[in-house]
């Protein structure tokens, strides 16, 4: 890794590519002497490397130069493709865990290929994450060759690989491609397994990620969440619904310097920030339309939450802008790529908001089961690196979040397209008509034009735009998805004029031929400036690729959003001083600074939302990391789950005996032993004179409750066979851990939704969810423990034969696994563990009706046991 202290050297990029490109030297010296090699001995050669590496002879530092030179001279013969030096350079730069910035049509998939050859010499795996399905089937099919040539397995992870066995064959190959939503699912999915053999990932080793600012980035403030219905009442979206519809939107006024903020209307919109903000007046109308008296009251932040949703869905969230409805559902667009997000749902009660708004059916609203950020998620590799075009306006996030630097590559042909400056016109109307009548004079001479959109609403206002214009043309939206590579490779061809949303700004590179060379090129026309400027580097870089001509430029407008609401009154200003006419526009360097100030603004607000999500993330995350752990652990054949017991049970017998107000230093006649017998009979269902109680001391006390435990359960378990009886207490403590593990989770979600309401008792509210979720998390801790001790104290075994103990483990594994699915997929709720005996002959699952014909469940019927007698009885 590249110490962030050299920046202070200020050229320091260029210092650290001079210092790889000296190293490419000493890779270059190596070619001749592989390029006399046959197929045969190159393969013996590098075999002969990753022997050394994986016996611990040599480090993959001291193998680099032979590696990195044999797999160029491997892509010279299976590909025909010779890596330049700039591509070494970015080799190294993914070896050594950084990021990788090279702009479009650098060959950056060829340039994985370096460090991907080198670290799977470990054996250990090394994972390639793509952001779409098509581009990691694309380049692992491609690439595959390479890989395979040098003794290699390629495993592909995408959305239609749905065995298990199957992804854990992609798994277990050297070298896997997959989309970052496949990885990090399976990881939780993992974490929600039964048995060791059926989790599908190894360890996480080296992952490159491509357009990583994409994924650890654009897409960091989505977390992954695998959830299950929670069954509440739909009618509060409606209720909430039409309340908001009866707020009256204000705004603020102008006052004068030490005199109160003066608002009107109910609420106000800031757009900024993305949020509402309820006036007085609208908090009390609210109230009087809830039939409430106090809307902030803990009791009422339910109802307050969903006012706050609907009004966020009514003034903040745009149809075909932030998603669009289809088949009577609500679908996200991705605001980075311009995709439909597909089975995405917005969180905390906004997507049902959403679907109240458009009328459509109001689904369920879910709970999680289990979550983690990617930003979580990717910092789990020991080693991560990744590569894109875009990195350099995010350098300080990657650093701070990922200790990722950025290093940017050189090209290997100079870059020869015209960046021109934005144009901005005064309205929307102006603009569009100057955008058309470019367009006409572009394709009156054959240049092909790519005219880049920020929303579905405005790529079909252009569309219609055009077809009244009658200009032919392809369009491109999440809504014609299905043809977008096609539509793309077409648009660098004479006379193409292409409409498309942010989905052209990635993926599949724009060829021109020599005669749309000498017209200049493919011209990017931006009709609007994106909150991010990655994405409008993006866009541009459709254009040039490789040295080839191109041409790009902005028109823009003071009615667009951007503009609009960070900086447009400046702009105003200085147009209105100008006498800037109908029509006319300013084409000025100064106000093109201006426009990327308000992306600057832009884009901190959102790594504070980034950083705000990841600081919440952290204080689950250590959590999650511990259960998962002790989950591992039970999974593990190897794990001394006695010993846990034992402590477990010595742990529980302190809490049974300080329930009773049994402490050291008290009066004996003072112990309630009373209680003490009553707490026995009912949590453990053992009857205990507690007479035998009276006159102890704590220390007698607790070995006698220790020694009636043991030995009833040891007389129970002593009939199993020793590693069937490992596994049954491992099974059956898993049983209590997950359902409880589940439930914590909901709570979290429950305190983080209203933890934001302590911010008016002058409390920090990130400071009081760490203390709220601690002690969440330690009654979470004690429960799985004394639950545990009594659902093994409480089952019974009826076993005759060694086949019915195994069918009885087995049983146990279905209904856990059954647990698993229902709580994912199913609308019942889950209840937790209860006692039922196991016996070896069949018997009704725990849910099912009992056969006696009582009409309760099984669990609640003959599948529970009487009470037993204890030894001190």
């Amino acid at each position: 890794m590249i110490k962030s202290i050299l920046k202070i050297f200020g050229t320091q990029n260029e210092k650290i590519v001079k210092n790889y490109l000296k190293k490419v030297k000493n890779i270059n010296a190596l070619e001749s002497n592989y390029e006399n090699l046959s197929d045969e001995e190159l393969q013996a050669a590098f075999n002969a490397l990753k022997e050394e590496v994986q016996n611990g002879t040599k480090s993959l530092d001291d193998v680099l130069y032979e590696s990195f030179a044999i797999t160029r001279e491997t892509s010279k013969r299976v590909l025909e493709l010779r890596h330049y030096d700039v591509q070494m350079v970015g080799g190294m730069v993914l070896n050594d865990g950084d990021i990788a910035e090279m702009k479009t049509g650098e060959g950056k998939t060829l340039v994985a290929t370096l460090a991907v050859v080198l670290n799977a010499m470990t054996g250990k795996g090394v994972h390639v994450i793509t952001v779409n399905d098509y581009l990691a089937k694309r380049d692992s099919e491609d690439m595959g060759v390479l890989y395979n040539f040098l003794g290699y397995s390629v495993g592909c992870l995408t959305a239609d690989v749905h065995d298990e066995m199957s992804r854990k064959a992609q798994y277990e190959a050297d070298i896997t491609y997959g989309t970052n939503n496949e990885y990090g699912f399976d990881y939780l999915r993992d974490n929600m397994k039964v048995r060791a053999e059926e989790k599908v990932q190894r360890k996480h080793n080296y992952a490159i990620v491509d357009e990583v600012d994409s994924i650890l980035i654009d897409e960091a403030r989505t977390p992954l969440i695998i959830s299950g219905p929670t069954q509440r009442d739909h009618n509060h979206y409606a209720r909430a619904d039409e309340i908001a519809k009866k707020m009256e939107r204000g705004e603020k006024l102008e006052t004068k310097a030490g005199e109160d903020e003066q608002t009107t209307g109910d609420f106000i919109v800031d757009e900024k920030n993305r949020t509402i903000v309820m006036t007085e007046d609208g908090l009390l109308k609210a109230q009087e339309l809830f039939e409430v008296e106090n809307l902030y009251n803990l009791e009422n932040a339910a109802l307050s939450h969903h006012l706050d949703q609907a009004l966020k869905a009514h003034y903040i969230f745009e149809k075909d802008v932030d998603y669009v409805v289809q088949n009577n559902e609500i679908i996200i667009v991705d605001e980075f790529t311009g995709r439909l997000s597909e089975g995405r749902r917005y969180s905390e009660g906004l997507h049902q908001a959403l679907e109240a708004k458009e009328g459509v059916e109001i689904q369920e609203e879910s709970q999680t089961l289990a979550e983690i950020t990617y930003q979580n998620y990717f910092r789990l590799y020991e080693k991560l690196a990744g590569m894109t075009g875009t990195a350099q306006t995010e350098a300080t996030e990657f650093a701070q979040i990922y200790n990722l630097d950025v290093i940017s590559i050189p090209t290997n042909v100079p870059i020869a397209r015209d960046d021109k400056n934005d144009l901005i016109y005064n309205t929307e109307r102006e603009k569009l008509d100057a955008v058309v009548r470019r367009v006409r004079e572009l394709n009156a001479i054959g240049q092909p034009v790519l005219i880049g959109t920020a929303s579905i609403e405005k790529s079909e206002l252009i569309d219609e735009r055009l077809k009244k214009e009658k200009i032919p043309h392809n369009m491109l939206n999440a809504k014609n998805h299905a043809q977008e590579a096609e539509i793309i490779k077409n648009a660098g061809q004479k006379g193409a004029v292409t409409v498309a949303t942010n989905m052209a700004g990635r993926g599949v590179d724009i060829k021109i031929d020599n005669e749309v060379k000498s017209l200049g090129g493919l011209m990017i026309l931006g009709t609007e400036r994106h909150e991010s400027r990655r994405i409008d580097n993006q866009l541009r870089g459709r254009s040039g690729r490789q040295g080839d001509a191109g041409e790009s430029q902005f028109f823009l407008s003071l009615d667009d959003n951007l503009l609009r609401i960070f900086g447009g009154e400046k702009i105003r200003n200085i147009m209105n001083k100008l006498g800037v006419e109908e029509g006319e526009y300013i084409d000025s360097k100064i106000v093109t600074r201006s426009v990327e100030k308000a992306q600057k603004k832009v884009e901190n607000q959102h790594y504070e939302s980034r950083k705000h999500i990841l600081e919440y993330d952290d204080v689950a995350n250590h959590q999650r990391k511990a259960i998962y752990g002790f989950r591992n652990q039970l999974l593990d054949p190897e794990f001394d789950i006695g010993a846990k017991i034992k402590e477990n049970r010595a742990e529980y017998i302190d809490h049974l005996l300080a329930e009773c107000e049994i402490y050291d230093g008290m009066p004996k006649e003072d112990f309630n032993v009373e209680k003490l017998g009553s707490l026995i009979k009912e949590e453990l269902n053992v009857v205990v004179d507690h007479q035998h109680f009276v006159d102890k001391e704590v220390e007698e006390l607790t070995s006698m409750i220790t020694e009636m435990m043991e030995n009833i359960y040891e007389e129970k378990m002593s009939q199993i066979d020793p590693e069937q009886r490992t596994e049954i207490e491992c099974i059956l403590y898993l049983q209590v851990l997950d359902p409880q593990w589940r439930d914590h989770l909901y709570e979290m979600d429950v305190l983080k939704t209203g933890i934001g309401l302590r911010g008016y008792n002058q409390k920090d509210p990130l400071t009081e969810y760490k203390q709220d979720s601690y002690k969440l998390f330690t009654d979470l801790v004690q429960r799985i423990k004394f639950e545990a001790v009594k659902v093994l104290q409480l089952v019974q075994f009826n076993f005759e034969s060694p086949a019915e103990e195994e069918a009885a483990v087995e049983q146990i594994r279905e209904e856990l696994e059954s647990d698993v699915v229902d709580a994912t997929l199913s609308t019942d709720e889950q209840e937790a563990p209860k006692n039922k005996p196991l016996t070896g002959t069949k018997k009704p699952k725990r849910n099912e009706p009992c056969p006696c014909g009582s009409g309760k469940k099984y669990k609640n019927c003959c599948g529970q046991s009487g009470p037993k007698k204890g030894l001190l009885a």
